[in-house]
């Protein structure tokens, strides 16, 4: 039993993953570096030359000719009637979701801006198609996620040594009687509000747990340093959806772990300190989530009272909606407010109606799927390999981002954002990175289900899911 289980790793441990396309992998690397550390912001001749989109174009330039050298997999001709069922089942979500906005075009209200939109649509698609057209080594997935949540750590701690060096806000909000709170907001450079402070600690703390992996003394204190650090900049930034959305994020990663008791009463000893910290107005402005005397109160009821508002308009056209990314002209138009709605759901049946807002959804749920096919996989092999695990790892930690978007877009808008699609190209390199890695050395351990992207049974997924506080790492499998 020894001897199989050490030629199962022996055999790993040979299996060299042969990549390719690495021009365009560089490039879209430093692309993303640029595009979200606003490079064009912070060097005006840059701004003017349109940077972003040239460099775009030429990553985009060199995916398309990188895909002419295929692996060997790859190399075998597809049968022409065989293409589409071959397409992945989240990029074939995608090519669906496009047809439906070409085929209501003539049905929606505003078809011009639809035509306008789309290039925001697509250009935010672009991240998806990047991704899963340059990744295809288990060390590139680790290079980018790496520099993926650098600039986005970046993002909340450059404003946040702004404000304790100089005393920057960038922001701030109406409490009532003419009383003001400042809030922090990104950085002069940045594109990010209050809000989007908010958003992006709770979307990047998952994927930095797990590229930190605290497992020792020296990456506990980085990890809590960092995370400390960021929490903090949440709670300057006063934003009531990114508190939430922070608490959510606790209980979830609580829920999955093996020691809830000890993780539940962790939570609880910090959140006592957190808000023995917080300044009167911090607290106030907290308060008034649930409390309806509290300042502040006002604009959070404006919040509920603005969802449900667009929900009745959403119901003026509900199955084909007005047109894609015209949420605002929607408000502006029935409602008298010059502002998109600040929901996922609400504005997505506005744009595209309820059938488009089903396939959405169902574009989010093959995230999930590819997700627990991915931890499906490496469960079901009977190895230890460091680069399985780190899968695993990457797709319990893709699970919570997702499921913690979903919650923060009840408060936030996002069908056209790039996040979405970033996250949906992750999902599908790590189930493909999976299925490649553990059929090559334990071909029979794979599930055909599995490689194909088809989602398992629950029954048989939740055994898999559960482990460290964000999901842990996949156990070694007994030899046989």
């Amino acid at each position: 039993m020894r001897g199989g289980a050490a030629r199962l790793q022996q055999g790993v441990a040979a299996l060299q993953e042969h990549g390719s396309r690495n021009v365009a992998f560089y490039l879209f690397c430093a692309f993303l570096i640029t595009y979200f550390g606003r490079l064009t912001r912070r060097i005006p001749l840059l701004g003017a030359l349109h940077f972003d989109l040239v460099f775009g174009l030429v990553t985009l330039v060199a995916v398309l000719i990188g895909t002419q050298r295929r692996d060997r997999r790859s190399r075998q001709v597809t049968p022409r009637g065989d293409t589409w069922s071959r397409l992945d089942p989240i990029a074939r979500q995608l090519w669906i979701l496009f047809g439906y906005f070409i085929v209501t075009l003539p049905l929606v209200q505003w078809p011009g801006s639809v035509v306008h939109n789309l290039e925001t649509w697509i250009k935010s698609v672009l991240f998806f198609v990047f991704v899963v057209t340059t990744v295809d080594t288990t060390r590139k997935l680790h290079v980018l996620l790496g520099i993926y949540a650098a600039t986005q750590v970046w993002r909340v701690l450059e404003p946040l040594y702004m404000h304790v060096r100089w005393g920057y806000w960038g922001g701030y909000t109406s409490l009532g009687n003419w009383e003001f709170m400042n809030r922090l907001s990104g950085s002069p450079y940045d594109i990010i509000n209050p809000n989007g402070i908010g958003f992006v600690v709770i979307m990047t703390l998952p994927l930095l747990h797990f590229l930190v992996k605290p497992d020792t003394t020296g990456r506990r204190i980085l990890w809590a340093a960092i995370a400390i650090a960021m929490c903090y900049a949440l709670v300057l930034s006063a934003s009531r959806s990114g508190f939430l959305g922070l608490v959510f994020l606790c209980l979830f990663a609580i829920w999955r772990s093996k020691n809830r008791a000890a993780w539940l009463m962790a939570g609880v000893a910090g959140a006592i300190v957190a808000v023995a910290l917080m300044t009167p107005l911090q607290l106030e402005r907290y308060k008034s989530i649930f409390s309806h005397n509290a300042p502040g109160a006002q604009t959070a009821q404006d919040r509920y009272t603005g969802v449900i508002e667009d929900f009745k308009i959403s119901l003026r056209r509900p199955f084909f909606g007005h047109g894609l990314g015209t949420s605002l002209e929607v408000n502006a138009h029935y409602r008298g407010v010059d502002l998109p709605s600040h929901d996922l759901y609400t504005e997505t049946a506005e744009e595209l109606g309820y059938i488009g807002l089903l396939l959405v959804l169902a574009l989010i749920w093959s995230f999930l799927r590819a997700c627990w096919d991915a931890q499906q996989v490496v469960s079901a092999t009977p190895m230890a390999d460091e680069r399985l695990r780190f899968l695993h790892d990457v797709a319990s930690s893709l699970v919570v981002v997702v499921a913690v978007d979903l919650f923060f877009s009840f408060a936030s808008y996002g069908l056209s954002e790039p996040y979405w699609y970033l996250i949906g190209g992750l999902a599908v390199v790590t189930t493909r990175l999976a299925v490649k890695l553990a059929s090559a050395v334990a071909p029979a351990t794979v599930d055909p289900a599995a490689a194909q992207g088809v989602a398992q049974p629950r029954s048989r997924r939740l055994g898999s899911r559960r482990g460290g506080a964000l999901g842990g790492r996949a156990a070694p499998r007994p030899s046989r």
